[in-house]
């Protein structure tokens, strides 16, 4: 559970990160390189992510957008 609640705050990081590096506010190279820090997190607990992945395709819904509580009601906890 800790691991899944952990993907979906990095997942919310990560789509903020690349929004906004995207939408050039502030410094790209400091926003790179804390995005490039959250998707090595987020390579580290791959059945985590699997899960959370899994269920924002159930759900038809971005995995950003996908909470803990759908991810563990989906059955993919860990």
């Amino acid at each position: 559970m800790d691991n899944v609640t952990e993907v979906v705050v990095l997942l919310r990081k990560q789509a903020d990160l690349e929004a906004h590096i995207l939408n050039g506010n502030g410094t790209a190279i400091a926003s790179e390189q804390e995005l490039e820090a959250t998707r090595r997190r987020l390579a580290a607990h791959p059945q985590a992510l699997n899960a959370v992945l899994q269920t924002a395709r159930a759900l038809g819904r971005t995995p950003d957008t996908v909470s803990v509580r759908e991810v563990t009601d989906f059955g993919g906890a860990s």
